[in-house]
């Protein structure tokens, strides 16, 4: 087969024949496959995974189709089965860096640490500049209790991809943990360098700066950074706790209280008990009124 050209269509491979000799088993895997990914963009993930089955089913060494059937699978959270397919487009073609690294972030759902680390390591001997691998691979790294790997590897996410900020908020914070305060606050503010202005991902970064801040005893700087936090999400609760908890530390109760009663007003069902508890055990000792 050649002279077939395929189309990302998202996370989905959509591909045109524009001639050659492509065997008919080929070109009929192939009108399966496309259909598939046309209902699959539709959300009709039944329908797409059996076309897409049948797809692989006319044609087994048709990897894209393999491919297509994983992704389909994966938004299903049908993590055993995405597994499979990945599999079996990598036994047809393993020089795909990004059959790989999808394969790696589902064994991350599946929870094999060992199993992710290796594919995220392959793909990225195929192509050291994918980004995502990199961070992905730091996440593993946390996750078995390897820091230094981990940091290695957001650093180089953010080399491989400088603006992706969760490598910056994976890096930073994970300075801060292992209480290396001053590069935390480095990567956090090369971080809001890049950062698209006015968004959620200037909101987390500045509250997760403040943090550092707070940890480092710079309380004014703490302040700063919650405020600009809330300044760009009002309702982000982790900096309204954070904010109303610096204040307390300064003294500055009315300001503790103010922020750590619309903190406890606004937890609503997904907050942390303990941070619930933390926040009105501060406010007797303020003496709410």
């Amino acid at each position: 087969m050649n002279r077939l050209q395929a189309l990302s269509v998202g996370l989905f491979t959509f591909v045109f024949m524009i001639g050659g000799n492509c065997s008919r088993t080929r070109v009929e895997s192939i009108n399966r496959m496309n259909e598939g990914v046309v209902l699959a963009s539709q959300k009709q993930y039944l329908g797409a995974a059996e076309k897409l089955e049948s797809a692989t089913n006319v044609d087994p060494t048709n990897d894209q189709a393999f491919w297509n059937l994983a992704i389909v699978h994966m938004e299903m959270h049908k993590f055993e089965r995405a597994r499979d397919d990945l599999q079996r487009a990598i036994d047809v073609n393993p020089d795909i860096a990004g059959y790989h690294e999808k394969l790696g972030t589902v064994l991350m759902e599946l929870e094999d640490w060992e199993g992710a680390q290796e594919r995220f390591e392959r793909a990225l001997a195929l192509d050291d500049s994918l980004f995502k691998a990199h961070y992905k691979l730091g996440q593993v790294y946390e996750r078995v209790d390897n820091p230094q790997e981990a940091l290695r590897e957001y650093t180089a996410a953010i080399g491989s991809g400088p603006r992706f900020i969760e490598a910056y908020r994976s890096l930073g914070r994970l300075y801060a943990d292992l209480d290396y305060l001053d590069q935390s606050i480095q990567v956090l503010q090369s971080g809001l360098q890049v950062v698209i202005q006015g968004t959620e991902d200037e909101a987390h970064l500045h509250h997760l700066l403040g943090t550092v801040f707070q940890q480092q005893g710079d309380y004014d700087a703490a302040v700063r950074e919650f405020r600009d936090a809330l300044r760009l999400m009002p309702g982000l609760r982790e900096a309204l706790f954070a904010l109303g908890w610096t204040f307390s530390l300064q003294d500055n109760r009315e300001e503790a209280r103010r922020f750590l009663r619309q903190y406890v007003d606004n937890a609503g069902a997904e907050a942390p008990p303990h941070y619930l508890k933390a926040a009105r055990d501060r406010l007797n000792l303020l003496g709410e009124p």
